[in-house]
């Protein structure tokens, strides 16, 4: 048995939308198209990291399962539940779900997990400036079981080590000492200023480690991954030899938490993504670490 993604979604932000509603949105639409109810959904995972009003309690994952009407408690009759949760670990955390997902699916426990990204300001679009990196955005993958395609290897490596006390890459903070009474709207972003540089180092190492794992051949797969910086999937594709490089495209900002699952999705959708086409999912962020999984598209090898 393998794990496959089923159907996938984007969504973008109309006005005033949140965190909650571009990832109950994306979620919505991944059902829509996939023609599953929200009550065939097992479990659902958010790896979304910036939110509403800096809510932390309850889990955002809780919110998104009571906007899409998901096996709510106080629905009297359901003979079924969802078990929802937030997982969050920057960039790389769709991958981390994924191979959660990959447990469950795996022992019966589930039969299809719904995951779920979207980042936002917490202050909403008006207030997401020059000063926020992140794009206002959301996507979503739905994933049940399969034969003789999906997930195989996931290769999830430690974030390079830093002094204590030093910007991991990406910070974001709220400033206690500046904020005053508007900490649901604040947000403080730091760039480290060897960013860019350590991250496609990390990637580098990442991919590196998980081409000797798998054995996969690069010249026969194809290389996607978020976009934390540009030229990142062009740079690591021509450096390993991969048929082809892929990054998500969402302008001028980062896609954050769903920045692999959009790639996927833009991709699946330009119809270049054939029976068989093997992929390398890398995802790259904050810590500085990364993440890569190999993934075959159902269908004919």
């Amino acid at each position: 048995m393998s794990v496959v993604i089923e159907q996938s979604s984007i969504s973008t932000a109309p006005a005033g939308s949140g965190s909650i509603d571009l990832a109950v949105a994306a979620g919505r639409e991944c059902l829509e198209r996939a023609g599953i109810e929200p009550g065939d959904i097992d479990v659902l995972i958010n790896v979304g990291v910036y939110r509403d009003g800096n809510v932390v309690e309850p889990a955002n994952s809780a919110l998104i399962q009571l906007g899409l009407g998901m096996h709510l408690d106080y629905e009297a009759g359901s003979g079924r539940s969802t078990f929802s949760l937030d997982l969050r670990n920057g960039a790389c955390g769709v991958l981390n779900a994924a191979q959660a997902a990959t447990a469950l699916l795996r022992n019966g426990t589930a039969q299809r997990v719904l995951i779920v990204g979207s980042d936002a300001h917490p202050g909403g679009i008006s207030a997401a400036g020059a000063g926020f990196r992140y794009a206002t955005v959301g996507a979503a993958w739905l994933l049940s079981k399969g034969v003789d395609a999906g997930f195989s290897d996931i290769t999830i490596t430690p974030a390079r080590g830093r002094a204590p006390g030093t910007n991991p890459g990406v910070a974001g903070f709220l400033d206690l000492k500046t904020m005053g009474n508007a900490g649901q709207q604040s947000i403080t972003v730091q760039v480290a200023d060897d960013y860019a540089t350590v991250l496609a180092d990390t990637a580098a190492d990442t991919l590196r480690a998980h081409l000797d794992r798998s054995g996969l051949d690069a010249a026969k797969a194809v290389l996607v991954t978020n976009n934390p910086v540009p030229g990142l999937a062009a740079d690591l594709a021509g450096r390993f030899g991969f048929a082809r490089g892929y990054q998500a495209m969402t302008g001028d900002r980062d896609a954050g938490s769903s920045g692999l699952a959009i790639a996927y999705h833009q991709l699946h959708e330009s119809g270049a993504l054939g029976a068989g086409t093997r992929l390398v999912l890398l995802a790259a962020g904050s810590g500085p670490m990364a993440a890569a999984a190999t993934y075959r598209v159902a269908g004919a090898a």
